[in-house]
């Protein structure tokens, strides 16, 4: 009985033990199983595509538009410093990167297109034309480039021919004298200004009877426009001296003429007489009424052989149209006052030509000086770029990161970079022959234009 109670007991230990065994070893396989499982579920899981560094994207610019649309580079313009780039370098690994790969990470670094933009756009927005506003002229003219300066003159001879211009002084009339003295006065006046004559007291005679048909007598005989030596000549041979002196009324018809005509920049009158008004009139009203007008002329008085009282008259007429009082006695007299107007119109001439060329030729100076400071910019700017650039080429092969063959690609990069960059050097140095060549050709007209008109004055 005892023997078969410790049978039993036996079977049950051993029972018990197969069966923590088994539970054990099911336990130690259903472990496994979910390691197995987890990592078939891990195989099977998509892999995250890794994300491509921007260099591999990098495509080369072959222009300098696409080059000043690029990045600026981290370091670029003051920011470099080359021990803070080589720290930059250490701290990449290039040696399995190819030479597009490393030529991108150097721009990234170093590129200069943030500035490169700014020196562009001064290129294409850069005006090379001369815009120097020509000043007034004594007369009008037209340069070659088809501009034309504004100083067209209305020049209006008023010719006393009362009786009084048929003495003789010298043998010869003063009246024959005037007119000698006029017709080559005006054969003087600068192209394209506007000559005419108006005489008056030419009918009748100085006789009582014939004042009223005299000193209504104003004729204009060569309307308002350029000389023309025939006609101009067939005009003063259309009338003698005859009769009174209506200067007053001469001086009102003259503002019908100027009315008539097209605006100039100045209006100029001359009245040639022998006397005072004898007719009634009021000739300082008349002057001051013509030049306070809206035509604003200026009326010189040129007294021929005038006495005290005539000049003293004839003083207040020119007061009176702002402009000036000569007196002459003879016909030698007569020609010194066109000698005077001669050189004052020489004079003039000179200081036109001179001033016109300086202010042109300042702006000239300007715009170059302009464009040379911009270009040496530039040009220091490349430089800067590419010597860093290299200079990081040099240091990446000296430090074993890259081989000489991919230094030797990058560098090829680098001049082509610069290369296309001195397409705009190409650029600012054809502003600067345009500036040059505009510049030039104006002062070029200015003088040749000066050098004509001071010669058509120049008496020596």
């Amino acid at each position: 009985m005892k023997k078969s109670f410790i049978l039993a007991a036996v079977a049950v230990i051993v029972s018990l033990l197969l069966v923590s065994c088994g539970s054990d070893e099911q336990s130690v396989s259903g472990t496994d199983k979910k390691k197995e499982e987890a990592e078939q579920s891990e195989e099977q899981k998509p892999k995250e595509e890794e994300t491509e560094s921007p260099e591999k994207d990098f495509e080369v610019a072959t222009t300098i538009e696409e080059i000043i649309e690029q990045d600026p580079g981290e370091y670029a313009g003051n920011k470099y410093n080359e021990a803070v780039v080589h720290r930059a370098l250490d701290e990449k690994n290039f040696q399995d990167k190819d030479s597009f790969q490393v030529y991108a990470h150097l721009l990234n670094l170093m590129s200069e297109s943030g500035q490169y933009k700014e020196y562009h756009s001064f290129v294409k927005n850069f005006n090379p034309q001369i815009e120097t506003a020509l000043s007034d002229t004594p007369g009008s003219m037209k340069l070659e480039n088809g501009e034309t300066v504004n100083g067209t003159a209305n020049i209006a001879i008023l010719l006393d021919a009362s009786g009084s211009m048929a003495q003789k002084i010298g043998g010869t009339t003063k009246m024959k004298q005037a007119k000698e003295a006029i017709n080559n006065f005006v054969a003087s006046m600068p192209e394209a200004s506007n000559v005419s004559l108006r005489v008056y007291g030419h009918k009748g005679s100085n006789a009582d009877s014939d004042k009223k048909v005299s000193c209504y007598s104003t004729e204009l005989v060569y309307e308002l426009q350029s000389y023309d030596n025939e006609k101009f000549g067939d005009a003063l041979d259309k009338f003698e001296p005859t009769g009174w002196t209506p200067i007053a009324k001469s001086i009102s018809e003259a503002k019908k003429d100027f009315e008539k005509a097209e605006d100039a920049s100045q209006n100029i009158i001359y009245v040639v007489s022998d006397g005072v008004e004898t007719c009634g009139g009021d000739p300082a009203k008349a002057a001051e009424a013509l030049h306070d007008s809206n035509i604003e002329a200026v009326i010189n008085i040129i007294g021929f052989d005038v006495d005290s009282k005539g000049q003293e008259q004839l003083l207040k007429v020119a007061e009176a149209g702002g402009g000036e009082f000569k007196t002459v006695d003879s016909g030698d007299d007569f020609k010194e006052v066109w000698e005077d107007e001669r050189v004052r119109l020489y004079n003039e001439w000179s200081s036109w030509n001179a001033d016109n060329y300086n202010n042109v030729s300042g702006e000239q100076t300007d715009k170059k000086n302009e464009l040379y400071g911009k270009e040496s910019d530039f040009k220091n700017l490349t430089y800067d770029e590419e010597g860093h650039l290299k200079d990081a080429v040099y240091y990446l092969e000296n430090n074993e990161q890259i081989s000489d063959e991919v230094g030797n690609e990058v560098i090829s990069m680098i001049k082509q970079r610069q290369d296309i960059l001195s397409g705009l050097e190409d650029e600012f140095d054809s502003l600067l022959e345009t500036v040059d060549e505009k510049g030039d050709q104006l002062k070029e007209e200015i003088n040749e234009k000066g050098d004509e008109m001071k010669e058509k004055y120049d008496n020596d």
